[in-house]
């Protein structure tokens, strides 16, 4: 008899299964779904120099179309390989007997993939098991032109600064060279005055200043002395504004007109 809490147990183990089971039914459909992992295939071959990097399970592209992949790579003799791919049986009837195989490049990393070009409306369809011809000059071609534009581009640039160079007069050049030349001289010649002693004795000079100004100032702020009291003493402020001001101004300039007539009699 089983046990109530063995039943319990045995519930959760079952949700578990079935949890796992619709997980793995998920990820083989997706699996299937992106790759075709179950789909009818036709195997096309092709012979080639060289694999030039290409790699079992690259892909295989038909007008920018992922169709199949590499199946593998394999060598006929010592100068030949045979190249297998498998192609989604769905697309066969669009790859024609008179398509051609090349070499590509994607990504950054520079992973190689097959391209299937070419092909007549007319032409039949592949079959399984035949060879299509591959175009191995393609990536060294498509160097070259490369390369010839890069020519052309730097042979157009060194024909305009050849022009900016021939519109300057030979005299007018010579006289700006000349002028470069004396302003690094003069440069280096300043250079050469701001040794390091000079600096060091500038920065003592400026600290000496500082520190004077500093015992200036803190001298007057806490006196004695007349800027102290001109600055601090409000009485002696007081005593000015009298004294420059009002009816006592009028005071001392009276004494002052006095004492100047009795010493001019």
């Amino acid at each position: 008899m089983i046990k109530p809490s063995d039943k319990k147990n045995y519930l959760i183990s079952g949700i578990f299964i079935s949890l796992l089971l619709g997980v793995s039914m998920v990820t083989i459909f997706m699996i299937n779904k992106e790759n075709s992992l179950f789909s009818s295939k036709v195997s096309i071959m092709t012979e080639v120099k060289s694999a030039q990097n290409l790699k079992d399970g690259a892909v295989v592209q038909l007008r920018g179309v992922k169709v199949g992949s590499v199946s593998s790579i394999k060598f006929k003799n010592v100068e030949t390989l045979i190249i297998t791919i498998g192609v989604n049986a769905d697309y066969k009837e669009w790859i024609k007997k008179d398509a051609i195989l090349s070499f590509k490049t994607q990504g950054v990393l520079g992973d190689k993939f097959l391209e299937i070009g070419g092909g007549t409306e007319g032409s039949p369809s592949v079959n399984d098991g035949d060879f299509l011809p591959a175009n191995e000059s393609n990536q060294f071609d498509h160097i070259i032109t490369k390369s010839e534009d890069l020519m052309v581009v730097a042979g157009s640039i060194l024909t305009k600064f050849d022009k900016i160079i021939s519109s300057v007069e030979n005299n007018r050049l010579e006289k700006i060279l000349i002028n470069l030349e004396n302003v690094t001289a003069n440069t280096n010649k300043v250079m050469s005055n701001l040794n390091d002693k000079n600096i060091t004795q500038s920065v003592a000079n400026f600290k000496l200043s500082s520190e004077s100004m500093s015992k200036i100032t803190k001298q007057i702020e806490e006196g004695p002395g007349t800027l102290h009291a001109l600055i601090y003493d409000q009485g002696l402020h007081e005593d000015l504004r009298s004294l420059v001001g009002g009816a006592n101004r009028n005071k001392v300039l009276k004494y002052f007109i006095r004492e100047s007539i009795k010493k001019g009699e």
